[in-house]
């Protein structure tokens, strides 16, 4: 069945195949490694990768690494910071959630934590499978909360792929020829991968080459692109890898019915 809308939108980060996704980072910063062994243990058993710091100067050379953390896990007592202060700077610099551990008989200090802009705060003692869940559930919270935060703040285009319409974030309309619609669909189906130029035509004429009239997928792409580029500058999604093939780079919204 052939999809009546999709919509997309620029300034996406593509998405990554499943095979190079890497398993979600914790950086657990205490100053008593052995109190958090079973922690780390059970995390790692579940496929958490996690890095440890004993001092705030450590931890800032992970989250200033390449791979950063995708949830800080925070005791607030080091012997080189301010342990709220340091929540609140990573709290107002929303690059991973902030999950404050504290003494378990400290009501104060896991009230403070959550002032300090703690996403959760935790007792010390808690039982390893229940910190499990919690940062389970809180990364899926933050992946749910950047998901509409990009949806709501992207401007979108809106392509009706049965008509062959692209509609622009300020109203402007093109129309695709039935080709040129059947490659934007194609690459819509697959935002973020890089689809090289055989599989491209394999797709499209079932690997028949004579079936595309003599004309090289780089001609087909280029023509989409000079179309494309007519609505907003769409055509720039569209990103030639060298010796690659060919990228959409955009978050694709809405995709009922869309192949596989």
């Amino acid at each position: 069945m052939t999809t009546v809308a999709i919509e997309f939108a620029a300034g996406a980060t593509p998405v990554r195949p499943a095979t190079a996704q890497g398993s979600p980072r914790v950086l657990w910063i205490d100053a008593d490694p052995s109190a958090i062994e079973a922690g780390v243990e059970m995390l790692r058993r579940h496929g958490f990768e996690v890095e440890q710091a004993a001092t705030a100067d450590a931890a800032r050379t992970v989250l200033d690494g390449p791979g950063g953390a995708d949830l800080v896990i925070l005791e607030t007592a080091l012997p080189d910071a301010d342990g709220l202060a340091l929540c609140r700077r990573l709290s107002e610099a929303e690059t991973a959630p902030v999950m404050v551990v504290a003494s378990a008989a400290d009501t104060l200090d896991r009230v403070a934590g959550l002032e300090f802009g703690a996403d959760d705060v935790l007792p010390k003692t808690i039982h390893p499978l229940e910190l499990l869940a919690r940062v389970r559930a809180l990364l899926r919270r933050a992946a749910r909360q950047a998901r509409q935060a990009s949806e709501a703040e992207l401007a979108t285009w809106r392509f009706d792929a049965e008509l062959g319409y692209v509609t622009s974030p300020s109203g402007r309309t093109v129309r695709l020829s039935p080709a040129d619609a059947a490659l934007l669909q194609l690459l819509a189906a697959r935002p973020g991968e890089v689809l090289p130029r055989d599989a491209l035509v394999a797709q499209l004429h079932g690997g028949d080459r004579a079936a595309a009239g003599g004309r090289s997928i780089d001609a087909r792409v280029a023509r989409l692109r000079r179309t494309l580029s007519a609505c907003d500058g769409a055509g720039d999604l569209i990103k030639t890898l060298r010796g690659g093939g060919y990228l959409f780079q955009a978050q694709v919204m809405a995709r009922p019915g869309l192949a596989a």
